[in-house]
């Protein structure tokens, strides 16, 4: 089965060099440019991964992922920021990301983090963060 990866970024000509360039390496490519739009395709369900920009129109990385989460999607996510603050990489971290990447990204690196990410089974967003402490 092809391996689909859905990119959420509102920077079109990124998003259409990024869709071109994976599905030239066998993905199947979905793309949306805003975190509404990602929640739609998400919930229509097929994908493997999220490639996802931080800053969105609508709303941001962190929150697509606290939807993920909740709603139980369990595709892993890897976050893309042109913009790179330790704060937001580990909330991201915290909140259920495989990984953050810096924009520009270097596609070979991105291509590894894409296979490392998809050769790890998906695991629900911690729930376990939710429960009181004993």
């Amino acid at each position: 089965m092809e391996e689909r990866i859905l990119i959420v970024d509102d920077d079109i000509t990124f998003a259409l060099m990024l869709r071109t360039w994976l599905s030239k390496r066998g993905f199947g490519v979905g793309t949306a440019s805003s975190v509404a739009a990602a929640r739609t395709a998400l919930e229509a369900g097929g994908f493997s991964l999220v490639l996802s920009d931080m800053r969105l129109p609508d709303e941001d990385g962190i929150a697509l992922l606290q939807w993920m989460a909740g709603a139980g999607v369990a595709a892993p996510v890897i976050v893309m920021t042109s913009y790179a603050e330790i704060q937001n990489a580990v909330r991201c971290m915290k909140l259920g990301a495989r990984d953050y990447v810096a924009k520009p990204v270097n596609p070979d690196e991105l291509l590894k983090k894409i296979r490392e990410a998809l050769d790890v089974p998906a695991v629900p967003a911690a729930k376990s963060a939710s429960k009181p402490a004993p």
